[in-house]
């Protein structure tokens, strides 16, 4: 099996999760609040949330700036799910509604409406996190729609107890819907990831597995439609016919369950209680014969210390191997994708490390204030700008290659890019020294990439490459 990716599945998968993930914030916070997070504003948070997680993954970073990160950006999502719930007439970019939410005084329901609020955006986050470390295959996504279609059934029935039990019933139309955009979108995440399994297939001229896959969803869709629609006034006789067979049946069977049950947990007999004046007396017990001692009492005393001091001892390092333990994880590193990492060799001393980063800093000054002299100079800036662009130098590329991956990438400025490259060969190459018109050309293409206008551009290019599966 090999593993599918793309922008597309990801977009279906994470419809998947949304769709059930919300049914249940919009059931329970209409059911204690009476209004619910947008779901809108549900599918952004767990987007930045993936989003988030995915771009900050496989890079080395430390733990302890990964949970600083996360908890930032949870903050920052908690303040706007706050703001369109209890001040939604107040601007979003303006201060005004903070200081009048941070002095109200809250009655306990209120309290329990803000935890709650603050609760479900702390799921939502987890679960844009978890989606983003997914992988996005056949036996997951199978995995997943078992889940979904789980919780579905679970809010159906908690959706029945509440209006027959308890004679509630929530105004929220919104969790029932989201079952069939569920149903939609699982079926065809599982048959794009089931394409995508090993093997040889043979499609039509022009029919492709995605239209294959299309045209057998609808026909099921349609088929179910038009079958239920049809077949609703029978239906409805058949399971008013079943709920009156059911009560009779269980009129006359209850009494044998209920034998049965009390005869497995409560047995033949039951031991009674000892009477209480059948205690022994006083003077015949095996405690009877160091009562009163002096020394008894000492041991006694030399004991509890001892329990005391050992259990203080252990608590205590318990407690600091625990402290020690959450440091030593908090500033390790997390695994490096060779894909993102950038290229460092920590068997250096850390003295060397640090002066070669500020070894790296003048020279990078230096060419800001004094400019560059050389063809190689501009091309190691031309290979940090496509690194910075989503698209690194890889350690078997020649600098023609890596122009060429540059140039069709950004095709726009490939005049500017293959002029540095023909400037780099001719002087590493071609061991020849640049004329001045020809430096000056590779000079003016340079800052010709360096222009803002083109950042937009680079920016979608890094987050394409960034959501591109490993090859």
């Amino acid at each position: 099996m090999k593993k599918r990716g793309g922008v597309l599945l990801t977009c279906l998968s994470s419809g998947m999760e949304i769709c059930w993930v919300y049914a249940w914030i919009s059931f329970s916070m209409k059911a204690i609040m009476g209004h619910s997070i947008s779901l809108p504003a549900m599918a952004a948070i767990f987007t930045f949330a993936g989003i988030l997680t995915y771009v900050s993954s496989g890079r080395g970073w430390r733990i302890v700036t990964l949970i600083v990160m996360h908890i930032l950006a949870y903050s920052f999502a908690s303040l706007i799910v706050l703001h369109g719930l209890f001040y939604p007439s107040h601007p979003v970019a303006g201060t005004a509604w903070i200081n009048p939410f941070l002095a109200a005084s809250r009655t306990p329901m209120e309290w329990v409406h803000l935890m709650l609020s603050l609760i479900w955006v702390g799921l939502i986050w987890f679960g844009g996190t978890a989606f983003a470390k997914r992988e996005k295959i056949y036996i997951t996504t199978c995995a997943r729609f078992d889940i979904g279609l789980a919780a579905f059934f679970v809010l159906l029935l908690a959706k029945l107890a509440f209006r027959v039990k308890g004679g509630i019933d929530v105004d929220d139309h919104m969790s029932s819907a989201l079952i069939y955009p569920y149903l939609l979108l699982s079926i065809i995440t599982i048959g794009m990831t089931r394409v995508g399994h090993d093997g040889s297939r043979h499609f039509l001229p022009g029919h492709g597995g995605f239209g294959i896959l299309m045209s057998v969803v609808s026909v099921i869709v349609l088929s179910a439609s038009s079958l239920i629609s049809f077949l609703i006034p029978i239906l409805t006789q058949v399971a008013e016919t079943g709920q009156r067979v059911l009560k009779n049946t269980a009129f006359w069977i209850l009494p044998v369950v209920s034998g049965v049950i009390r005869f497995m947990f409560t047995g033949g007999r039951i031991r009674p209680d000892p009477p209480s004046g059948s205690s022994p007396k006083g003077g015949q017990g095996p405690e009877s014969l160091f009562a009163g001692s002096w020394w008894t009492e000492f041991l006694e005393k030399i004991f509890r210390w001892g329990i005391e001091v050992i259990i203080v001892l252990f608590f205590t390092s318990a407690i600091a191997l625990l402290i020690f333990l959450t440091l030593k994880w908090l500033f390790s590193r997390t695994a490096i994708n060779p894909r993102t990492a950038v290229s460092r060799d920590d068997s250096l001393p850390w003295f060397i490390r640090v002066c070669t980063f500020f070894s790296a800093l003048w020279k990078a000054v230096k060419n800001v204030t004094h400019g560059y002299a050389r063809a190689a100079e501009l091309f190691s800036v031309l290979s940090e700008w496509g690194r910075r662009s989503g698209l690194p130098r890889l350690i078997t590329d020649t600098p023609l290659e890596f122009g060429a991956r540059l140039s069709r990438q950004f095709p726009k400025l490939r005049a500017e890019i293959e002029t540095i490259i023909t400037a780099l060969s001719i002087e590493a190459y071609g061991e020849k020294r640049l004329t001045g018109q020809q430096f000056t050309s590779a000079l003016i293409s340079w800052r010709t990439l360096r222009n803002p206008v083109h950042w937009p551009r680079r920016l979608k290019t890094r987050f394409i490459n960034k959501m591109l599966p490993e090859r």
